[in-house]
């Protein structure tokens, strides 16, 4: 994944090597590609802008799915993740990465809601504008929360309440529907280690099913 923003966006290459460095005995890889995704996604809608396509299809419909998706991982987060760790941390300072982690949410959720206006009202320097502010906020939250947050619930809730978290944002994803759709917008781009690296965590089944089918329909798609 290239990274055509400094200083807006991480790239994937510098992301993996300070994870590197954080590893312990819970293993946050699902995470750390939807990270991935998410810059991925606003570095080439930034690009798509710069580019004169700012207004394409393809720039709509790789919009509405990051926005989808991004909806749905901060919901879990927001509903599921970041109260049960609340509830197991009596710490002032563990208690304040929370509370920025919430207050972050609240400051990226109205960017996506005036990308949408921009969109609508096909205003490409508000576009551009608000991509990059979203952009910048987005990629600096994910390094807060995979530094400080999710070491945190690593000591504080284990590999259990990880996997219990894993199993609640999955069930909101829609079951085998929404890991149709989830699964290869996520690998989009994803070294083939990381994607078999991934792909293990499936029943043999479905990952026959990811090759053949959901990621050529992905593929197919008028996407960036």
């Amino acid at each position: 994944m290239r990274n055509h923003h400094p200083g807006v966006t991480e790239t994937s290459t510098a992301a993996w090597e300070r994870r590197a460095a954080l590893a312990g005995p819970v293993d946050f890889t699902m995470m750390y590609v939807a990270h991935d995704a998410f810059n991925r996604d606003l570095d080439r809608l930034l690009d798509a802008v710069a580019d004169g396509r700012g207004h394409s299809p393809a720039v709509v419909a790789t919009w509405q799915l990051f926005s989808k998706q991004l909806h749905t991982h901060h919901a879990a987060e927001d509903t599921v993740l970041w109260p049960r760790l609340r509830a197991a941390v009596t710490d002032p300072d563990e208690q304040r990465i929370l509370d920025d982690m919430e207050a972050e949410h609240a400051s990226l959720d109205p960017r996506v809601e005036q990308i949408n206006a921009a969109i609508a009202d096909q205003n490409t320097k508000a576009l551009e504008r608000e991509l990059s502010v979203l952009a910048k906020g987005l990629s600096a939250h994910m390094i807060h929360e995979e530094s400080q947050a999710l070491p945190l619930l690593e000591r504080r809730l284990g590999k259990a309440g990880w996997d219990a978290f894993s199993k609640e944002i999955r069930d909101q994803q829609g079951g085998i529907k929404g890991a149709a759709e989830y699964l290869p917008w996520v690998l989009d781009g994803a070294t083939e280690q990381l994607k078999t690296q991934v792909l293990r965590l499936l029943p043999a089944p479905a990952r026959v099913v990811y090759r053949r089918a959901w990621e050529p329909k992905y593929r197919k798609a008028a996407r960036l």
